[in-house]
């Protein structure tokens, strides 16, 4: 059975770095994440079931999730909330159940390194089939047209114009860089410069924002006086994307557009500032959900929320910043429960010993928390399975030294 949980894991977690939102290899309204996730919990249960324990401190972060859906399930169904709401609310948060069975599959260094090896991997083959697609796009080899048919029903890919795209998974490109940056790897600045182009091309601040504030915490936590100036540096750039991204996004959008227009024929109007995406309207979607949130807030909503189910006007389901969903469906308490997550990793890195996997999967953890700044990440199984997978981890490289 052993063996049958350390398959499972690895082909878990592989789908999860490759899978992005978990579609591409649906079979109708099941997927191979859905079977693997029901996978590991009946081994999860087989274990436990056989005698095995998972740590106390994951039980309680288990029985304070439970309590903390229950209240936004109760609140939600009592408020009337359409059925299909509430669902497509709690499904996804449905992955923080796997926490038992990666405490019970990852038993030791081994995992860790493995594990490590994968997720690299994983952001390199993304980066590469990344650049090749845009590649074929640019020279005309696959009509652009064909491909954005052919991936728009998938559902896990979003165009910036005909120029480039983005993918759900290539949150992963992120999560690799780092782990290319703090462990040891075979042609490693290649492959970090070859992901970081990949970053550049998706044209996507969010990534690039939660990469540079990662890097900014990193060097600001080092003891070495210059690694404070590093972290100034990267707290500017940081800075600079937030004030200027959507600038560089347009003006960018403007030349290109330029730049064709010569060479073609056709008269234009002024060059197009939305050729890589309409940076305001994204913008101006988040504050209005800001403001809808706002207005929305009563004495009850701020301690328990309003329940799953129950969106606003603007966003009925799920919203782009994750902390704004979780305070609006599940108030003060939910956020507590995410605030305990990051408590418990953190006490977990500063139990760990120092070393380049410690630093690895704690500031991709930490990176996921500030990507879901502007994106939803930490409450669906993309960034949660990160996040969890690292706390295990690190609790494992504690007890290897204990």
């Amino acid at each position: 059975m052993n063996r049958f949980t350390t398959i499972l894991f690895f082909a878990l977690v592989a789908e999860l770095a490759l899978g992005g939102g978990g579609r591409l290899t649906a079979f109708g309204p099941i997927s191979l994440r859905m079977i693997l996730f029901s996978l590991a919990l009946l081994t999860t249960l087989f274990h436990l079931v056989k005698g095995e324990k998972i740590p106390p401190d994951y039980t309680r972060l288990l029985l304070f999730f439970a309590l903390a859906s229950a209240a936004a399930l109760i609140m939600g169904i009592s408020s009337g909330a359409e059925r299909t709401f509430w669902w497509q609310d709690i499904k996804p948060l449905l992955y923080f159940l796997i926490l038992p069975f990666f405490a019970l599959a990852v038993k030791d260094i081994t995992y860790i390194e493995r594990t490590s090896t994968l997720l690299k991997i994983a952001g390199v083959l993304q980066a590469l089939a990344f650049i090749a697609v845009l590649l074929l796009i640019h020279l005309h080899i696959i009509p652009f047209l064909s491909l954005y048919k052919a991936f728009l029903r998938t559902e896990e890919f979003f165009f910036r114009g005909e120029l480039t795209f983005t993918y759900k998974g290539f949150l992963f490109l992120s999560i690799a860089f780092l782990f290319l940056h703090f462990t040891e790897s075979k042609y490693k600045l290649l492959l970090m410069g070859l992901v970081l182009v990949a970053l550049l091309l998706t044209v996507t601040r969010g990534f690039w924002l939660a990469l540079l504030g990662t890097y900014s915490v990193y060097y600001f936590t080092r003891t070495v006086s210059s690694s404070k100036i590093k972290a100034a540096l990267f707290a500017l750039c940081a800075l600079a994307v937030i004030l200027g991204g959507k600038a560089l996004v347009g003006k960018t959008s403007e030349t290109i557009d330029r730049v064709q227009s010569q060479n073609t024929d056709i008269p234009t109007s002024a060059p197009k500032a939305t050729l890589l995406g309409d940076r305001a309207y994204s913008d101006n979607g988040r504050l209005q959900q800001i403001t809808e949130v706002a207005k929305s807030i009563t004495p009850t909503s701020a301690l328990i929320g309003h329940g799953f189910g129950n969106g606003v006007t603007s966003r009925p389901v799920h919203m782009e910043i994750s902390y704004l969903e979780i305070f609006h469906k599940q108030g003060i308490l939910g956020l507590a429960l995410w605030a305990y997550l990051f408590w418990l990793l953190f006490k977990k890195y500063r139990a760990a010993p120092e070393s380049g996997f410690r630093e690895a999967f704690f500031f991709s953890a930490l990176f996921i928390f500030i990507q879901s700044l502007t994106n939803q990440y930490i409450n669906n199984p993309i960034g949660l399975s990160m996040i969890l997978l690292s706390m295990v981890c690190l609790d494992v490289l504690k007890k290897e030294t204990a």
